[in-house]
């Protein structure tokens, strides 16, 4: 330990302030919900944050927006279908 090294004085109590209820408009593309839902499958690893109450918080919206139904995040103009994840298929030609 360095010389005047002290322990931080952490909260060790539980979380007893108010809980807030919010509602947040994204846009996100397939890529974007593919990224977060990589992100959530390797428990947040490699999300680097400087303070833990921070992280903590993003985790949870990132989770809640992971959780949702992809039909209630479609908001593509293709009449509610679900978009294509992979290329049409060609005739094949040698």
């Amino acid at each position: 330990m360095p010389v005047g090294h002290k322990e931080a004085d952490g909260q060790r109590e539980p979380d007893t302030s108010p809980i807030g209820h919010y509602t947040v408009k994204l846009t996100l593309t397939q890529r974007d919900l593919n990224e977060l839902k990589h992100l959530v499958d390797r428990n947040f690893a490699s999300l680097t944050c400087g303070w833990l109450p921070t992280t903590i918080a993003v985790t949870k919206v990132i989770n809640q927006v992971v959780s949702q139904d992809l039909e209630e995040l479609d908001n593509y103009d293709n009449d509610g279908a679900k978009p294509a994840y992979h290329a049409p298929e060609h005739e094949e030609t040698d």
